[in-house]
C-alpha cells in the first residue's frame, strides 16, 4: 500500500497546472479563480440544487417517493461513465508515462491502483459539488414537506456526505473494468479506434434508454418525465437502478435513515472496486503489452503521394494546426467536433418542442413583432456566440497543445505574429461555420429574414473574435505544457476553465447592456440591436490592438 500511496502522490503533484503566484500575472490568475468559482461553479451548484428541490418537492407532495433524487444521481452517474471512458483508456494504457512506469520495481496491480485513485480524485471534484447540491436540495424539500424531525437524522446526514464522495466510484470502476476486458478480448484487433468508440456507444445507449422512457406518453417534456417518475414506470430509472445498484441503497438510507442500507451501499461499492482490482491483477499487464504493440505500429510515409508543394507560411501553419486537431482523438472530439453541438442541438430543440405550447406561443409572439421576444432571441444569440469559443477550448489551449515542445515557437523560422494569426485563424475557421449553420437553421424555424440572418451572423463573428483574443491572451501567459497525454492537456488546463468564466462574465455584461438599454431607455428593439453590434465592434477593435501586444509579449517570454 505504501507504493500505491507514493505513486498516487506523484500523480497528484503532476496533475495540477502550475500558475503564476506573484506579480501581475499572479493577481490576474487569483482573480480568474474567483471569477470561475463565482460565475461557473457556484451558479451551477445553485441551479442543480434548486432543480432537485423543485422535483423532490413535487414528488413528495404526490406520493412521497425518492425517484427525483435517484433519477438525478443516475443521470450524473451515466454522464460520468460516458465521459470517463476515454479518460480511463488513456490513463491506463496510452499515457506517455507507460514505458517509464512499467520498468519500475512495482507490480502492475499497484500501478493500476494508483492510476485509478488519482483519476477518481482528478475527475470527480466538480461531481462532488453537484452531488452535494443535489442532496441539499432534496433535504430542503423534505424538511418543507415533513418537518425537520426524522428528515435530518444522523444516518441521513452521514449518508449524504458519504454518497457525495463515494457515488463517482461505481461509474469509474465500471469504466476500468470495461477497459481491462476490452483490451484482453480485442488484443488481436490492431486498430486503436475500436477502443475509443466505446464512449460514443455508451452515449447512444443511455440516450436511447432515456428517450424510450417517454414511449407512449405523447412526447419528451418535463411533465411526462415527472409523471413517469411519480408512477415508477420510467425505463431509464428502472434500468439505472439495476446498473448503478448501490444508488437505490443510498436513496433508502437518505430517505428512511436506514443504517443497514448505508452499510450495504458501502459494501456494494467496495465489492465492485474489489472486482476491478482483481481483474487488474489478472489482465492489466497483458493489456499494457497490447497497448504497447498498438503504439509501436507506424505507417511508412509514401512521399510520392503527399503532393508536396510550396505555400505561404501562414497557410502551412494553419494546416499544421488543423491536422493536429483532427489526428488527435482528444482534440478532435473536445475541440473540433464539439462545435456540432450548436446546429445539432438547435435541430433537436425545435424538433422536440414542435408540440410545446409555450415555445410555439413565444415564436408566434416574435413573428407578430413583439419586441420583448426579439430581445430574448438577441440575448440567446449573444450568449451562444461567446460561449461557443470558450466551450471548444481552441483558443484557450492554443499554446498548451504544444506541450513540452512549446519552446519550438521561439526557434522555428516563423515570426511570432504569423504563429499568433494562425492559431487565431484556426479557432475562427473551426468555430464560426458551426455558428453560421446554427443561425441558418434557426432562421428556418424562427422565420428570420435574410437581412436578420446576416445581422446575427455578423453579431456572432464579433463576439467570437473577442472570445478568441481573450483565450489566446490567457493561454499564452501561462500555458500548461507538462501534461502526460492530450486529455490531461484539456482537463488539467486551468486556462480553459478560467477562460470560460471570463467569457461568461463578458457575455452577461453585454446581455445586461442590451436588456437595460431596452428596459430603461426609450430606444426600441431595432436601435438596441444596432447598439450591441457597435459595442461589440468597438470591443473587438480594442481587444485586437491590445491583445496582439499582450500575446506577442507572452510568446517572447515563453520558456
Amino acid at each position: 500500500m505504501n507504493n500505491v500511496r507514493t505513486l498516487f502522490n506523484v500523480y497528484r503533484a503532476n496533475f495540477e497546472m502550475p500558475t503564476p503566484k506573484k506579480g501581475l500575472k499572479g493577481s490576474l490568475y487569483l482573480a480568474f479563480g474567483l471569477i470561475a468559482f463565482s460565475c461557473i461553479m457556484l451558479p451551477c451548484c445553485l441551479i442543480v440544487g434548486y432543480i432537485t428541490y423543485i422535483m423532490s418537492l413535487a414528488l413528495m407532495v404526490e406520493n412521497n417517493t425518492m425517484n427525483a433524487l435517484l433519477s438525478e444521481v443516475h443521470i450524473i452517474s451515466a454522464f460520468s461513465m460516458i465521459f470517463s471512458m476515454l479518460v480511463v483508456f488513456n490513463v491506463l494504457f496510452f499515457s506517455s508515462d507507460r514505458e517509464h512506469m512499467v520498468t519500475l520495481p512495482l507490480s502492475h496491480w499497484q500501478l493500476l491502483s494508483a492510476k485509478f485513485w488519482h483519476t477518481y480524485m482528478a475527475e470527480s471534484i466538480m461531481e462532488f459539488m453537484v452531488l452535494f447540491s443535489m442532496f441539499i436540495g432534496h433535504f430542503a424539500a423534505a424538511v418543507q414537506s415533513f418537518g425537520i424531525r426524522g428528515v435530518l437524522g444522523p444516518v441521513q446526514i452521514a449518508a449524504a456526505l458519504i454518497g457525495t464522495l463515494v457515488t463517482p466510484l461505481l461509474p469509474l470502476a465500471y469504466c476500468t473494468i470495461l477497459s481491462l476486458v476490452l483490451m484482453s478480448v480485442l488484443k488481436k484487433v490492431r486498430n486503436i479506434k475500436v477502443f475509443y468508440h466505446l464512449s460514443t456507444v455508451l452515449l447512444l445507449v443511455f440516450v436511447a434508454i432515456f428517450l424510450l422512457s417517454f414511449r407512449g406518453m405523447g412526447g419528451v417534456n418535463v411533465n411526462n418525465y415527472m409523471d413517469s417518475l411519480a408512477g415508477g414506470s420510467n425505463l431509464f430509472l428502472q434500468i439505472c437502478n439495476i446498473l448503478f445498484f448501490t444508488v437505490p441503497l443510498l436513496g433508502n438510507a437518505i430517505g428512511s435513515g436506514s443504517l443497514l442500507s448505508l452499510i450495504l451501499y458501502l459494501l456494494g461499492n467496495a465489492v465492485v472496486v474489489g472486482i476491478m482490482l482483481f481483474l487488474g491483477y489478472l489482465l492489466y499487464q497483458e493489456g499494457l503489452y497490447t497497448a504497447g504493440a498498438l503504439g509501436s505500429q507506424k505507417k511508412k510515409a509514401d512521399t510520392d503521394k503527399l503532393n508536396l508543394k510550396s505555400t505561404s507560411v501562414l497557410r502551412a501553419y494553419i494546416k499544421k494546426e488543423i491536422k493536429v486537431l483532427l489526428r488527435t482523438r482528444a482534440y478532435a472530439s473536445n475541440c473540433f467536433y464539439i462545435n456540432l453541438l450548436w446546429p445539432i442541438g438547435i435541430v433537436i430543440l425545435f424538433s422536440l418542442s414542435k408540440n410545446n405550447e409555450n415555445i410555439q406561443h413565444f415564436l408566434n409572439l416574435y413573428r407578430e413583432g413583439y419586441s420583448r421576444a426579439a430581445l430574448i432571441l438577441l440575448l440567446v444569440v449573444i450568449f451562444t456566440a461567446f460561449v461557443a469559443s470558450a466551450l471548444n477550448s481552441l483558443s484557450s489551449t492554443a499554446f498548451t497543445r504544444e506541450g513540452a515542445h512549446v519552446d519550438i515557437i521561439k526557434y522555428i523560422p516563423v515570426p511570432y505574429e504569423t504563429q499568433m494569426y494562425a492559431k487565431a485563424a484556426v479557432a475562427l475557421l473551426v468555430t464560426y461555420p458551426a455558428l453560421v449553420l446554427t443561425v441558418i437553421i434557426a432562421s428556418f424555424y424562427v422565420g428570420w429574414s435574410v437581412p436578420w440572418s446576416l445581422y446575427y451572423c455578423l453579431l456572432a463573428l464579433s463576439a467570437l473574435i473577442l472570445s478568441i483574443v481573450i483565450g489566446l491572451s490567457m493561454d499564452s501567459a501561462a500555458p500548461f505544457t507538462l501534461w502526460d497525454d492530450e486529455y490531461s492537456a484539456l482537463r488539467g488546463n486551468l486556462n480553459s476553465f478560467f477562460n470560460m468564466a471570463v467569457i461568461m462574465v463578458l457575455a452577461i455584461f453585454v446581455c445586461g447592456i442590451a436588456f437595460l438599454a431596452f428596459e430603461l431607455t426609450p430606444l426600441g428593439i431595432l436601435p438596441v440591436h444596432l447598439l450591441i453590434l457597435i459595442l461589440l465592434v468597438i470591443l473587438d477593435f480594442i481587444a485586437v490592438i491590445f491583445g496582439k501586444k499582450i500575446i506577442l509579449k507572452n510568446m517572447e517570454e515563453l520558456y
